[in-house]
């Protein structure tokens, strides 16, 4: 089963927890992977919605051509751009960002008070 997708509040938290939520390369590749993620969703409802994925275009002397719907095409353009985009994200994470530290025992029994 697929994960649920990460919004720009989800990305923009990992970064927090590498070290990167203020490197302006990672603010705007998550700025345009979420830009990316909502087209991509737009084509998939309207796609969904219109239900015919075939279409007819008109051409000279009234023959009719039947062809594939356009979005069809761009679908995966838009995904292999998305995934590109995460992998300029993921790329900036591994080598300007740090994990934080896992915390000790201590750190946990204080922040149930």
């Amino acid at each position: 089963m697929a994960s649920k997708p990460k919004t720009y509040q989800d990305l923009m938290e990992e970064a927090r927890k590498y070290g990167v939520n203020n490197n302006a390369l990672f603010v705007q590749a998550a700025e345009q992977y979420s830009m990316q993620f909502a087209v991509i969703q737009q084509i998939k409802k309207t796609l969904q919605r219109d239900k015919n994925l075939i279409t007819s275009k008109e051409y000279v002397k009234g023959r009719e051509n039947v062809c594939a719907h356009p979005l069809i095409r761009e679908l995966p353009k838009h995904v292999d751009s998305a995934n590109k985009t995460l992998g300029v994200m993921l790329e900036i994470l591994t080598k300007l960002g740090k994990p934080s530290a896992p915390e000790g025992k201590l750190a946990e029994l204080m922040k149930d008070d």
